[in-house]
């Protein structure tokens, strides 16, 4: 019996510890966001009316505080307060003002044959390639890092990874699209220039752009290929659809990811100088061949969606995909830095079970034991 009461007493202690302990340490690690919101301008001004709520919180807190004592101390307090809540606001209204932009942008009307046009007229190619046209990037990753501080990323992925209203918002004000308004200024530009029009109607060349990049993007059977290539994969060999849905996925991460992000466990490199990309950004950006265990595929999807509502403050922009690419991003990096991940989490169970059986006959043999001593 005193068995008995020693294991119930373990097992209630372990089950307040994973039941009661880990949750609330996760919710003081992890704070509840909301999902990821593939209507950017909906997931943005939801966002910052949030960040003005808050600010308004803690501009009212600091008031308190001063009028019950007022020092020196609270009296900064309350200057801080408000000047980040005129901040917060400043941002609510540039953001209500952009999407507003954007959403007059009637992107199904655009051209793509005059979308090339002024794609080209426009100087796109004076730092991006688009090699899916024949377009070859006029620097190489190294020399476009020295003059940029990052390298401009091949465009040929754009119209098939990019959600169509982020691209047409990153062509109009990259700034704003890529929320980094708090990193680059009038004092500090972004290394991509606003685009003001070609000599047309602005708003009907953005689409045209738009629909030109989406009429050159490869297909997947374009992707399988370029990848077999890259990765020496003989004609002759033959591949499984998993293994087919690997290489497209590769292929978008590259497109998505690799400019700043190594894999090491894929042998992938961000390209150009890692530490002109590290003064770029500010840290040297992680590799992310661990980062699916480090972080949870949820995490993921949330920071990719949008980094600032995970990390304010972040150097990193929005990458923007839609939720097709953005599933194979993080499909990408649970094959490369989670491919056993089925068979860890069925181990545990056997083992959990072993043990649940190894204490049942332990009981009984002590029990049996017990009885022929007594």
């Amino acid at each position: 019996m005193r068995d008995i009461k020693i294991l119930f007493l373990v097992l209630a202690c372990v089950g307040f510890l994973y039941f009661g302990v880990e949750p609330y340490a996760h919710t003081k690690l992890h704070p509840h966001v909301a999902a990821a919101d593939y209507d950017f301008a909906k997931e943005d001004l939801n966002l910052a009316k949030t960040d003005v709520k808050d600010a308004e919180n803690l501009l009212n807190e600091a008031k308190k505080s001063d009028t019950k004592n007022s020092t020196d101390k609270t009296k900064d307090a309350v200057k801080n307060a408000q000047k980040t809540l005129d901040e917060k606001k400043s941002f609510q209204t540039k953001y209500e003002l952009f999407w507003n932009d954007i959403e007059k942008i009637d992107l199904s009307k655009g051209d793509p044959v005059k979308g090339a046009e002024t794609f080209t007229n426009a100087g796109c190619i004076g730092c991006h390639g688009l090699k899916v046209a024949g377009f070859e990037a006029p620097m190489d990753a190294n020399s476009s890092t020295e003059a940029y501080g990052v390298n401009p990323p091949d465009l040929s992925l754009a119209g098939r990874i990019y959600d169509k209203k982020f691209l047409a918002g990153l062509i109009k004000d990259p700034t704003m699209a890529l929320k980094l308004s708090h990193k680059f200024n009038d004092e500090r530009p972004f290394p991509m220039p606003a685009f003001f029009g070609a000599g047309g109607d602005l708003n009907q060349e953005i689409a045209d752009i738009v629909a030109y990049l989406v009429s050159v993007a490869p297909s997947d059977e374009a992707l399988i290929k370029e990848q077999r290539t890259a990765m020496n994969i003989k004609d002759e060999v033959t591949l499984n659809k998993e293994q087919n849905e690997f290489l497209v996925n590769r292929r978008v991460f590259s497109a998505a990811c690799i400019r700043c992000h190594d894999v090491k466990y894929d042998k992938l490199k961000a390209e150009g100088h890692a530490d002109l990309i590290a003064k770029y950004m500010g840290s040297t950006p992680p590799d992310l061949s661990m980062m699916i265990r480090a972080r949870s595929s949820e995490y993921l999807h949330n920071f990719i969606n949008d980094t600032q509502k995970m990390l304010p403050g972040t150097s990193m922009p929005r990458v923007g995909l839609n939720k097709t690419s953005e599933d194979q991003v993080i499909s990408y990096l649970q094959s490369v830095g989670d491919s056993k991940k089925a068979q860890r989490e069925s181990v545990s169970v056997n083992i959990m079970i072993f043990f649940v059986i190894l204490s049942i006959f332990a009981f009984l043999w002590k029990q049996y034991i017990w009885r022929n001593l007594h």
